[in-house]
């Protein structure tokens, strides 16, 4: 400042002693004192920059959602407040969408629920079946396992008597032939003897012809009983062995059948615990598919695009940008709001003049547009670090305009006027 005014001053002096060597007689004309403010008005004691005026708070209206604009309700121009609905877009398929989404989710309610009191029932019932020893494949697995017992000690029984009967030579059967063959075989001994004896009184004329016959028939028909009788003998043990064979297969087989109802039994009891098991993992299973949230998120995002639907000023300003058209797609940007009401002017200060201004300086704002009209603001920010997009040092500034009711339009050239006195 002592600097600015020290040259000043040595100007002035400069200007008054050469306006005062150029006149008649050494006396100063009329027309160098008139000359002298010309001098003062020199920007000493001022910094002069130009700035453009903005809103201090502007905003985009877009939107995200492909629905077609039905209605625009404002204009270039309109005073909105926040909240005001600025448009509505068409949310006819959106509702039926949302409608349907509601339906789909509450069938997939019922149905899930439906599911899993089914099978929960079904586990509930095979669970009580078990512990009460009423599940149907394991009752009849025991019932098998019954009758096999039954029929492995029957056959084992009938085996073992068989075995004592031809152990010990008590079977009936061939117990009959062999007396039979006995009593044969006796007799067939008694009458070979009486026919020999026979023979020889034959021989010596002692009995007839008729009761040589008759002997003779006697003895074949005894040697025919005594074979048929040692037929009849083979013929029981033979019949015996069978039985026994057969009593023995019949064991063998009763063992195998007991085998595999005891294999059936346990496998019919396996089989009823792995059902629990399948059970319960299906109620887990059921369970998990009557997550219906991700579906519950869709219907709320869906609804929430019905929200958004309505588009609504997000602060309070001027309609400066209206790009919304009725019928046209409501995808991207719709208005744009600016703050008239509260204005700034951004401006850039060189390097040379940084250390001369500070916030919370008054400036003076004449628009360029408006001749005589002053305006004032005051130096609300100066940024820390120089413009980087500029070719010379310069410091980026913004002023807010103080002054009420002002006739301020956003986009109007100004210059601002610094006293630094």
């Amino acid at each position: 400042m002592k600097k600015h005014k020290l040259i000043m001053a040595s100007i002035v002096a400069a200007t008054i002693f050469t306006l005062g060597g150029c006149g008649t007689n050494n006396q100063v004309q009329p027309t160098a004192a008139t000359y002298i403010p010309a001098v003062r008005a020199l920007p000493t004691n001022n910094i002069t920059v130009r700035g453009t005026v903005e809103s201090t708070e502007s905003r985009n209206v877009y939107s995200t959602l492909g629905l077609t604009i039905q209605q625009v309700n404002v204009e270039e121009g309109d005073h909105v407040t926040a909240g005001q609905v600025l448009a509505v877009l068409d949310t006819g398929d959106l509702e039926l969408t949302i409608s349907q989404q509601k339906a789909t989710l509450e069938a997939t309610r019922q149905a899930t629920q439906n599911a899993i009191a089914e099978t929960q029932r079904m586990l509930s019932e095979a669970t009580s079946n078990l512990a009460r020893n009423t599940n149907m494949h394991i009752l009849t697995a025991e019932a098998s396992l019954n009758a096999a017992v039954i029929q492995l000690e029957m056959s084992q029984q009938n085996y073992d008597n068989a075995m004592r009967d031809l152990t010990e030579g008590n079977d009936p059967h061939v117990l009959a032939a062999e007396s039979f063959l006995r009593l044969a075989s006796t007799e067939l001994e008694t009458m070979e003897t009486t026919h020999e004896n026979t023979s020889r009184l034959y021989d010596a004329g002692v009995v007839t012809r008729e009761e040589m016959r008759l002997s003779e028939n006697a003895l074949t028909h005894l040697r025919n009983q005594y074979s048929d009788a040692r037929n009849s003998y083979q013929n029981a043990t033979q019949l015996q062995q069978r039985t026994i064979d057969q009593l023995r297969t019949a064991h063998q087989a009763a063992v195998t059948g007991h085998q595999n109802a005891q294999g059936l039994l346990s496998a019919a009891r396996a089989a009823a615990n792995q059902e629990i098991e399948m059970l319960r993992a299906a109620v887990t299973t059921a369970e998990i598919a009557a997550n219906i949230e991700p579906m519950e998120i869709a219907i709320q995002l869906l609804e929430r695009q019905l929200d958004d639907s309505i588009i609504t000023a997000p602060i309070s300003g001027t309609i400066t940008a209206v790009i919304a058209r009725e019928g046209a797609a409501g995808m991207g940007p719709l208005f744009v709001i600016d703050d008239t009401e509260n204005l700034r002017i951004m401006t850039s200060f060189r390097e040379y003049d940084i250390a001369m201004i500070s916030t919370g300086m008054e400036v003076t704002i004449i628009p360029d547009a408006m001749g005589n009209v002053e305006y004032v603001g005051v130096i609300n920010r100066i940024n820390p670090a120089a413009s980087p997009f500029s070719q010379i040092v310069e410091f980026e500034a913004e002023v807010l305009v103080a002054s009420q009711n002002t006739d301020l339009r956003i986009g109007m050239n100004t210059r601002l006027d610094i006293n630094l006195e």
